[in-house]
């Protein structure tokens, strides 16, 4: 699990009341509402791999097959790496 950072920012009091009325609809508390905001609007840089949906062109499978004797174990690897791997 990901560590949590704690911070603070200024805003106006409108925008605070407006954050707060949003989270109270929604059934979240305000830090919750926040970081939701900001996850949408700051993507990771690399999303997580849902295998299922995820299909390697042929120049992925090459690679695949070419580093496949890099590594002995695949518990180290990412979800990506293992997917290609596995192919």
């Amino acid at each position: 699990m990901e560590t949590t950072r704690q911070t603070i920012i200024r805003m106006s009091e409108s925008l605070y009341q407006r954050i707060k009325q949003n989270a109270k609809r929604q059934r979240r508390s305000v830090n919750n509402y926040m970081v939701s905001i900001l996850e949408k609007e700051l993507p990771e840089e690399f999303p997580k791999l849902n295998p299922a949906e995820f299909v390697p062109d042929e120049t992925l499978r090459a690679l695949g097959k070419t580093l496949s004797g890099v590594t002995t174990s695949h518990e180290e690897l990412d979800d990506k790496a293992k997917y290609i791997l596995s192919k």
